[in-house]
């Protein structure tokens, strides 16, 4: 189960955007409601993300393809080198998700804005925000999925640059994401008002964690 977790979060550059179902419920408001802000140039048609070193995987590629408003619709593609990886991929049962022989593709939809980052459905009628970059600690934003219930809280936010990436400290609101994957206790997501989503922690039911760094090209 660990490498699906991998495959997939190679596959979607925003790790929660995976989740979005038919239905979503928050605590606040701001959880389904449409953020607003100014469009992001990372939601922009030819924005590319990075997510590097994941074995069993090459030729990957994640790219907005168009942008509709202020959602965009990112693709998301890699071949699957590890057979048995392949195998299981095969049998999700996911929207957007597509396997041709060994080429994996994922389309998702975001709301990449100046005020956040938020899930969007296929048909563009629900949102559930990842994150709000005027969150405070203890705020909560909740999401039923097809796995079950997700809920995500904000656990910090900071007041000073302590979060090393790309060579340089910056601030990050950290998010914790409670959902129900097999074999995943949680997952924290480290988010930056500027470069958004910046880095993921999974932290697994045997004690392991694992984490991964997100580049944006813009």
């Amino acid at each position: 189960m660990k490498k699906v977790v991998l495959v997939l979060m190679y596959l979607v550059p925003m790790f929660g955007f995976l989740v979005m179902s038919c239905g979503t419920n928050s605590d606040s408001s701001s959880g389904t409601d449409p953020l607003g802000g100014e469009m992001s140039v990372m939601g922009e048609p030819g924005n590319t993300f990075d997510i590097p070193g994941f074995s069993g995987t090459t030729e990957r590629t994640a790219e907005v393809i168009t942008r509709d408003g202020n959602v965009s619709l990112i693709r998301a593609s890699a071949k699957v080198t590890n057979p048995n990886l392949l195998n299981i991929v095969q049998e999700l049962d996911v929207e957007g998700l597509e396997v041709n022989g060994d080429r994996v593709t994922y389309d998702l939809k975001a709301r990449i804005t100046s005020q956040g980052i938020q899930n969007v459905s296929h048909d563009n009628s629900r949102s559930l925000t990842l994150v709000d970059y005027d969150a405070k600690v203890g705020d909560s934003y909740k999401g039923k999925i097809s796995l079950g219930e997700v809920t995500r809280n904000v656990t910090k936010v900071s007041s000073e640059d302590d979060f090393f990436w790309g060579f340089m400290y910056i601030k990050t609101i950290e998010v914790e994401e409670r959902n129900q994957i097999p074999g995943v206790s949680k997952v924290v997501y480290h988010t930056n008002h500027r470069f958004g989503l910046v880095a993921a922690d999974v932290y697994y039911e045997d004690g392991s964690t694992m984490m991964t760094y997100v580049f944006s090209d813009y």
